[in-house]
């Protein structure tokens, strides 16, 4: 029975510190890049050895890996697993959401999470540095940029068929601009030096979404009923988003037609 205690304790220390070497990457890469840091930085971070990384992660590929299937399994949009042996060293199962509804409530979870902060920052680096192709995340990125314009657009086609809105554009084209704006906006916030709230951000995120693809009222209420409890903090602040873009619209048109009263 000792013996099994033991084990067993040694076990659970030896994942704490793969856990904490992880997160540590995590942060390092969206604060540094993936280039920006070596193992013996890492080390310095967690507040261990060189070789005591090296014994959990033998190289930064393979914590740039785990730290990508991380990512991926706490936002749950992409059904992504490491694989070694295949390209880009992931098996790609695709994206998971199947409706603007079931990727914006899954947005709203992933933004509830610990850590949700630091992962859209390594999300959005990483996309950035690895368009080149020497890149050891290269493939996996370009799969699952392509992807995600590939289902937005399908989002957005069923969406103008089934409710013959006019979205001013290709669906193509707004998918793009979707993808654009939630890379953007992170850039944007590091130039300015602003540090990421992942609730605000995705609630800014969803409420520019509704606004670009005028959404109906009962889209709304309908991602509201799909709402869990444990989300309804975000979908709160995402309402409260769509109500300060509208009235900011309707005043700037207001501005807009101001001149042309006065000269009637």
């Amino acid at each position: 029975m000792t013996t099994q205690r033991k084990a067993r304790g040694a076990y659970s220390v030896g994942q704490a510190t793969r856990e904490s070497i992880l997160s540590a990457a995590m942060v390092l890469i969206a604060e540094r890049g993936y280039n920006g840091f070596s193992l013996r930085d890492l080390g310095r971070r967690v507040g261990i050895s060189h070789p005591a990384v090296v014994y959990h992660f033998p190289s930064k590929e393979a914590i740039l890996r785990s730290a990508i299937q991380r990512h991926e399994e706490m936002n749950a949009l992409f059904d992504v697993s490491i694989n070694e042996e295949a390209e880009g060293g992931f098996d790609e199962g695709g994206i998971t959401a199947g409706s603007f509804v079931d990727w914006a409530v899954g947005e709203m979870r992933f933004a509830m999470k610990p850590g949700a902060d630091a992962a859209i920052a390594l999300d959005c680096v990483l996309w950035a540095e690895s368009s080149s192709e020497t890149h050891p995340a290269h493939a996996h990125y370009k799969y699952r940029t392509q992807q995600m314009e590939e289902a937005l657009t399908s989002m957005i086609t069923a969406f103008v068929e089934d409710e013959g809105a006019d979205i001013g554009t290709t669906p193509r084209t707004l998918a793009k601009i979707l993808i654009r704006y939630w890379y953007g906006s992170v850039v944007s916030a590091r130039y300015n030096d602003e540090p990421i709230d992942a609730r605000e951000f995705v609630a800014d995120f969803l409420a520019v979404c509704v606004q670009l693809l005028h959404l109906p009222a009962h889209y709304v209420l309908q991602l509201g009923a799909s709402v869990p409890e444990e989300v309804a903090e975000v979908y709160a602040r995402t309402l409260r988003k769509i109500s300060e873009k509208t009235t900011a619209a309707a005043e700037a048109a207001a501005v807009v037609a101001a001149p042309e009263a006065t000269t009637a």
